[in-house]
């Protein structure tokens, strides 16, 4: 903001009269010198109110007063711009993903097409429609927000990415359950290939989700390349999830459940990589890692559930 010093010489029988103009304006003149007669003003004004005071002090002036305006010496930096930081990498990050994290229209649209897409792919038995539902699936960005939420203790995100993913999975489920039972009163479903290949967790896609998660966090990091692993991160949890649905639909209750263990076991496997991930980047000490023992613990767990239940298995 432009400054400039406002000189006047006036009278001292004149006094009140500047001194009311000027506290009008709402400025606040410095005493240089006074006498019995005569009074010294200098006023700090920007452009704008001393164009206004020039022309307001001009009437209550005398003939023997002067007034100078000297021209702008400096700038003042704006409050706001002064205090304002610029942004770790590690609350840019947080910017990206608290966008990727929510639960929009059109994040609700873009998974029920991507499962109905998918739906039609594992019916038909087509691994190329099972493919191309990937391409439109949302779900990368609220599981990679709730793995950097988890780790950063961030309440907000953690709650907003989960319920998004959650609501995601949800609604994935919701529309091949309601797909497979309309399709179901017309034509028997038979499953094929693709269906029963994601009746199960396994080994095989174990470790590709524990890749995922890595590469997901990575990609976030650097800001490049998220489409590709967006396909890789909806590739181990839409079809299970949708999977799941269909089989719940035409009444095949284990593979059904196996299904929906292998979503969520990618699901964990996905989030403790991408924690991982993030820990290793921003360099974590050892008493900030303690939900990457929880996601551990979890995924372990859910393991063993389905180890017991019977349906872990080691090739897909």
């Amino acid at each position: 903001m432009a400054r400039h010093l406002l000189y006047v010489q006036t009278e001292a029988s004149r006094m009140p009269s500047v001194l009311g103009v000027m506290e009008d304006q709402g400025v606040h003149p410095l005493v240089l010198r006074s006498s019995e007669d005569q009074l010294y003003l200098v006023v700090p004004v920007d452009t704008a109110e001393a164009d206004q005071l020039l022309t307001l002090l001009k009437p209550v002036l005398g003939p023997e007063d002067w007034m100078a305006l000297d021209t702008p010496a400096w700038t003042f930096p704006e409050p706001e711009a002064a205090e304002r930081e610029e942004p770790t990498p590690a609350e840019e990050l947080e910017s990206d993903l608290d966008q990727a994290a929510r639960l929009t229209p059109w994040f609700a649209f873009l998974t029920v097409a991507s499962a109905t897409i998918a739906f039609a792919g594992l019916v038909r038995d087509d691994p190329l429609l099972v493919l191309a539902s990937m391409i439109i699936a949302p779900l990368m960005g609220p599981l990679m927000a709730l793995g950097f939420g988890l780790l950063w203790r961030h309440r907000r995100l953690t709650l907003q990415a989960g319920l998004t993913a959650a609501a995601g999975a949800g609604l994935a489920w919701a529309a091949a359950w309601l797909l497979a039972r309309a399709f179901a009163a017309v034509v028997p479903i038979e499953p094929g290939t693709q269906l029963v290949a994601r009746s199960a967790p396994n080994l095989f896609d174990l470790a590709l989700a524990l890749v995922t998660g890595a590469v997901g966090a990575y990609s976030y990091i650097r800001g490049q390349g998220q489409t590709l692993v967006g396909v890789m991160v909806a590739i181990a949890l839409l079809p299970p999830l949708v999977a799941s649905g269909v089989f719940s639909a035409i009444g095949w209750a284990g593979p059904a459940t196996g299904a929906l263990y292998l979503a969520l076991v990618n699901a964990a496997a996905l989030l403790f990589t991408a924690a991982v991930g993030y820990a290793v980047r921003f360099r974590l000490t050892v008493r900030r890692l303690w939900p990457l023992a929880l996601l551990l613990a979890v995924l372990a767990l859910l393991l063993w559930w389905s180890q017991q239940a019977g349906f872990w298995t080691v090739h897909p």
